[in-house]
C-alpha cells in the first residue's frame, strides 16, 4: 500500500532540458543583505522567504510553472523569522515540477525564531538582585540583560499550558549555543519525591506535598513560582503556575490550590522560576515585571550564540499546497511549531518534503500536519521541548492511505521540558513508512503509533523512556481499527528509567490494541517486558531476539475480562472502543477484519457481552507467540496471564509444549509454540560486547526453522 520513497520523491531537476516547447526551470535567490523589491536573481536577490513565496507567485501567474519546476536558493546567513508564511494551492509545484526552498550547496542558512543576544550586553547583576541568592558563588558570577534593550519584542510571559498532552505554544526560553539553559529550580537535578497528602479543593481542604521547612520559609514570598511533576502516575506530568499552587511557611506545605488529588500518595516534582534557587551554571531567571534575565553563566559568554526565542505563532501555514520541499536549512529556536497545515480535507495538502534539514532548539514540536505524501527525509532533529513530528494522513473512513514516510533521520534530546506523550514520532491515519532512523535520549516513548497499516522498520532505539514506567519505546493502543501495522527489524536497546526506577518495555500494544504483527526484532537490556499486549486479539509475535529482558519476554494479559479495568472500554454498545470504531470506520471492511471481534453482529442482536468466550470481544483470543528467542534473562518465554498458572518447560536450545491452566483465555484460543530460551551462546556475532546479531551459522536458524536473516547493517540511519 506505501508507495516507493523514490519514485514519490522524485522530481526533475531544475536546470533539466526539454524540447524547447516549454520554458526551462526558474531559480530565484534569497540573501539575508537582499531587499524583497529585487527581482530575485543571484545578483539582486530577496530578503525574506515571503518575497521569495510571492515572487514564485507572480512569475506562476504570469509564466506559469515550469518544466523542471521553481527552485529558491537561500545564500548563507541568518533569517530572522518573525512573522508566519502561508503557502497556499497557488504556491505549489506539480508532478516533475516541485517548487523547492533549498540552501546553496555547502551554505550554512539559518531560520531563527529568537533574538540573538551579545555577551558584551550582559553586566553584572546589580547588588539588590545579589542578596536575594544564596550559593555564594552564583552571587560572584551572576550577570544581567534588560531584555528590550537587547531587541527582544515579546515580553509577555506565555506559559499557560497545565499538562504536556497538548501544547503547541511555548514560553521563551535562553539558549546557549543551541543547548536549553535552565530555569533556576529546585532540586538542581532529578525530582524531590514526597508524600501527597489528598484533599478535595471544592471542600476547602486543598491537598499539598509537604516541603523542606528551610525551603518553605525561602519561598514563601516568592510571587512566581511554578511546580512540574507527577502527583499521580508516572505517564502523567503537570505543571502549575503560580495560580495553581500555594507556599504555606507555617504548614512547611506546597498546596495545589484548584486541584483534587484526593487519591494520590506519592508526589514527584520539582519547582522552578525562583529567583533564590539560582544555584548552578547554566541557570537563569527571568524578571517578566522588569524584562531582564539573570544568568549564571558557565565560564566565559563573550565567544558564545547566545539566544532568546521570541516569535511564539507557527513559523510555515500550509493551506493545501503541494509538491513543495524545503532542504538543507537549519531551524531553530522556535516557540511554535515550523509546519502546520490548515486544510479543507485531510489529504489536500500532499507531497510536502523537508529534507537534509537541523531542527534544533524548539520549544514543542517541529511539525504538526495533516495530508498525504509528506516525506520526513534525512534530517536531524534535538534539542527539543516537546515531541518532534506528528502528522495525521489519510482517511480510516474513506479507506485513504496517508502513504506518508518518515526516513533516515537522527533524532534525539526531546521531550526535554514537557516529558510525557510527546513521541518523536507520532502518526494518525493509515499507511506510513517510519524507517531507519535513530532515536535516543528521551523520558518518554520513541514512536507512537496511533494509525493503521503502517510499517516500523530498521530503527534503532535506545536510552529511551528513562523517567517512566508505564510506557514502551515503541507505542500503540486503545483503538481496535490502529490494525494492520507491522514492526519488524528494529533494534531497540537500553531501555530502562533512570530517573525513578521504573520498568518500561521495548514494545507496548495498550488496551486492547488488536491485528498487530510485530517479528524479527532484537531487543536488548530491556529494564521491563521485551514486549506487553493489553488484552488484545489477533496479535502476532513471531522471531524476535530478546535478551537481558528484566521482566516477562512477552506478557499477554487479559485486561478486558470480568471486572477486570478494561472491560467497560470493550461493553457494547457504549464503550470506548466501540464508541470510536463504530464511528470513525467502516468496521465490517475487510480491511478491518482482524481487529474488530469476530462475533460483531451477534453482539449487537443480543446485546450482553460473554466474558470468557473465544469470540467475546474482551478475551485474547487468536494470539500467535511463535519462533521467539530469549537469551540472559531469569523469565521464560510464556505467556503471563493475570491469576492463573503457567508453566513453560523447556531444556537449553529447545522449547517444549506448554502446560498451563485450561482457564487461561489467551492460551486457550491462541498459539504459543516454539519459543526457545538459551542458558549459552547460541551464535551472536559478539556477545560479551554487547553485538548481539546472529552469525550465519547461529543454531538459532537450525532450531527454529524459517527464523528470517536480518538485514544487520541496514538498521539505523543509512547513507541516501
Amino acid at each position: 500500500m506505501l508507495m516507493s520513497v523514490l519514485s514519490a520523491c522524485d522530481s526533475a531537476p531544475a536546470n533539466d532540458t526539454n524540447d524547447g516547447t516549454v520554458p526551462a526551470g526558474k531559480t530565484f535567490y534569497v540573501s539575508s543583505d537582499g531587499d524583497d523589491s529585487n527581482d530575485g536573481s543571484e545578483a539582486s536577490p530577496l530578503a525574506t522567504i515571503a518575497g521569495a513565496r510571492d515572487a514564485v507567485r507572480a512569475y506562476k501567474a504570469e509564466s506559469g510553472l515550469p518544466y523542471g519546476g521553481i527552485e529558491i536558493i537561500f545564500k548563507a546567513g541568518r533569517y530572522p523569522v518573525t512573522a508566519s508564511v502561508e503557502f497556499t494551492a497557488e504556491d505549489s509545484g506539480d508532478i516533475g515540477k516541485p517548487v523547492v526552498y533549498r540552501a546553496e550547496k555547502g551554505a550554512e542558512v539559518v531560520f531563527d525564531g529568537g533574538v540573538t543576544l551579545s555577551g558584551a550586553d550582559f553586566v553584572p547583576a546589580s547588588d539588590e538582585i545579589k542578596a536575594k541568592l544564596v550559593n555564594e558563588q552564583a552571587k560572584e558570577a551572576l550577570l544581567e540583560i534588560d531584555l528590550s534593550a537587547a531587541g527582544c519584542y515579546d515580553l509577555s510571559d506565555h506559559d499557560g499550558y497545565t499538562t504536556g498532552w497538548d501544547c503547541y505554544k511555548y514560553r521563551q526560553e535562553l539558549y546557549v549555543d543551541n543547548e536549553r539553559q535552565t530555569v533556576a529550580r529546585w532540586p538542581n537535578e532529578g525530582y524531590e519525591i514526597t508524600s501527597l497528602v489528598g484533599g478535595d479543593a471544592d471542600e476547602g481542604n486543598p491537598p499539598y506535598i509537604v516541603i523542606p521547612a528551610e525551603k518553605a520559609e525561602l519561598w514563601a514570598d516568592t510571587d512566581a513560582l511554578r511546580y512540574y511533576g507527577y502527583p499521580k502516575t508516572d505517564w502523567d506530568a503537570v505543571n502549575y503556575q503560580e495560580n495553581n499552587v500555594d507556599v504555606d511557611a507555617d504548614k512547611s506545605a506546597l498546596i495545589f490550590v484548584n486541584e483534587d488529588y484526593s487519591d494520590g500518595k506519592v508526589s514527584k516534582y520539582f519547582v522552578y522560576n525562583v529567583l533564590s534557587e539560582l544555584d548552578t551554571p547554566g541557570e537563569y531567571y527571568w524578571d517578566v515585571k522588569a524584562n531582564k534575565l539573570y544568568y549564571y553563566p558557565d565560564g566565559d559568554i563573550s565567544n558564545k550564540k547566545i539566544s532568546f526565542s521570541q516569535f511564539a505563532d507557527d513559523w510555515f501555514i500550509l493551506k493545501d499546497p503541494t509538491y513543495l520541499t524545503f532542504d538543507g536549512i537549519i531551524l531553530e529556536h522556535a516557540r511554535g511549531t515550523a509546519f502546520v497545515s490548515e486544510t479543507a480535507k485531510l489529504n489536500d495538502t500532499h507531497h510536502i518534503t523537508v529534507s537534509n534539514c537541523v531542527i534544533r532548539s524548539f520549544g514543542g514540536h517541529f511539525m504538526n500536519v495533516s495530508g498525504a505524501n509528506i516525506y520526513i527525509l534525512n534530517n536531524e532533529i534535538y534539542n527539543m521541548g516537546s515531541g518532534c513530528i506528528l502528522l495525521n494522513g489519510g482517511g480510516a473512513a474513506e479507506m485513504l492511505p496517508s502513504n506518508s514516510v518518515i526516513r533516515n533521520n537522527r533524532i534525539h534530546d526531546w521531550s526535554q521540558t514537557y516529558t510525557v506523550y510527546g513521541a518523536a514520532t507520532t502518526t494518525y491515519g493509515i499507511a506510513y513508512e517510519i524507517s531507519h532512523n535513530e532515536f535516543y535520549n528521551s523520558p518518554h516513548e520513541a514512536i507512537a503509533v496511533n494509525c493503521a497499516n503502517s510499517i516500523v522498520e530498521y530503527n534503532y532505539i535506545h536510552d529511551v523512556c528513562n523517567q517512566t514506567s508505564d510506557a514502551g519505546a515503541i507505542y500503540a493502543g486503545k483503538r481496535w481499527d490502529w490494525s494492520g501495522n507491522v514492526i519488524r527489524y528494529n533494534l531497540i536497546k537500553d531501555i530502562k528509567d533512570t530517573t525513578f526506577g521504573g520498568t518500561p518495555c521495548a514494545v507496548y500494544y495498550d488496551d486492547m490494541l488488536s491485528g498487530q504483527y510485530c517479528y524479527g526484532n532484537i531487543f536488548v537490556n530491556i529494564a521491563g517486558t521485551g514486549l506487553t499486549v493489553g488484552g488484545g486479539r489477533n496479535n502476532v509475535i513471531e522471531n524476535n531476539i530478546m535478551v537481558n529482558i528484566g521482566k516477562e519476554p512477552v506478557s499477554y494479559d487479559q485486561r478486558a475480562l470480568g471486572d477486570d479495568f478494561g472491560s467497560g472500554d470493550v461493553s457494547f454498545p457504549k464503550g470506548y472502543m466501540w464508541q470510536k470504531i463504530r464511528g470513525e470506520v467502516n468496521y465490517l471492511s475487510d480491511f478491518q477484519r482482524l481487529a474488530v471481534p469476530t462475533n460483531l453482529l451477534m453482539i449487537e442482536n443480543s446485546g450482553p457481552s460473554m466474558t470468557y468466550f473465544r469470540d467475546d470481544p474482551g478475551t485474547p483470543s487468536y494470539a500467535v507467540v511463535r519462533g521467539n528467542v530469549t537469551y540472559g534473562s531469569d523469565y521464560l518465554l510464556d505467556i503471563q496471564v493475570d491469576s492463573l498458572d503457567g508453566i513453560n518447560v523447556y531444556k537449553d536450545g529447545v522449547s517444549l509444549d506448554a502446560i498451563c491452566h485450561p482457564s487461561a483465555p489467551a492460551r486457550l484460543y491462541g498459539t504459543f509454540e516454539a519459543n526457545v530460551k538459551y542458558d549459552t551462546d547460541p551464535g551472536f556475532v559478539d556477545a560479551a560486547n554487547g553485538n548481539y546479531f546472529l552469525t550465519d551459522d547461529s543454531r538459532v536458524y537450525r532450531d527454529i526453522p524459517g527464523f528470517p536473516r536480518i538485514a544487520y547493517d541496514q538498521i539505523g540511519v543509512i547513507s541516501e
